[in-house]
């Protein structure tokens, strides 16, 4: 970054610079919790165990780095090459109607809380709201580093079963919605199509007709 002509370059410099905050974003906490630890190991190296007060201090933080060093972990466990990203979350209704839709509100209910509390950004894409209640499928953006990696999990069938509110004989439901995830993915992918990998059907009229009838290709599909 600190190289003659490295900002002449916006694409380039920007794309290198998210990198770089992205290590950080790693190697600072860390830096941070190791630190933490010789403080800690020094405290204790001259502490006096008639001091009570501050041996319950101690401990506190003790507890308190062994719990951020357990996220911190947690982390590493998400280490493919697209967890650290931001997600796109799909919630669509399955079998069951009006009590799928409920189902569905309840669950980007859900995943938009939980987004919250981990600081993400929640922006909706696209909604489309059931006819009596809930929502029959959403999308939304889930902005935040590690958003996809967190989310990516919960890809597959929810199912619900309960006493249904919008049944007046209070009968068993069986709600079903599809989740999936896919990453957000700024560089553009270099796709090559080879020309034998490509199938093309075409279609003609039948019946009476003019003179193009079952001479031109009236429909192309790929």
């Amino acid at each position: 970054m600190s190289s003659p002509g490295f900002w002449d370059n916006t694409e380039n410099s920007s794309r290198i610079v998210k990198q770089v905050k992205s290590l950080k974003s790693v190697v600072e906490p860390w830096a941070a919790a190791f630190n933490k630890l010789q403080e800690l190991i020094e405290l204790a190296g001259i502490l006096e165990s008639t001091v009570l007060e501050l041996k319950v201090d101690l401990e506190r933080n003790f507890s308190l780095l062994l719990a951020e060093v357990d996220k911190l972990e947690f982390k590493t466990l998400l280490g493919d090459e697209l967890d650290k990203n931001s997600g796109i979350l799909s919630i669509n209704a399955g079998a069951g109607g009006t009590e799928s839709c409920d189902w569905v509100s309840m669950l980007f209910r859900m995943y938009s809380r939980w987004a919250e509390n981990k600081g993400y950004n929640v922006r909706v894409i696209e909604i489309l709201f059931g006819e009596e209640a809930g929502i029959k499928n959403v999308t939304a953006f889930i902005e935040g580093e590690y958003a996809y990696g967190y989310l990516k999990a919960e890809r597959g069938v929810h199912r619900l079963v309960r006493i249904s509110p919008f049944d007046a004989n209070k009968r068993r439901h069986t709600s079903f919605a599809s989740v999936d995830v896919i990453p957000e993915v700024e560089e553009s992918a270099n796709i090559k199509l080879d020309e034998k990998d490509l199938k093309i059907d075409v279609y003609r009229s039948k019946g009476a007709g003019g003179q193009s009838v079952n001479t031109t290709d009236s429909a192309v599909r790929t």
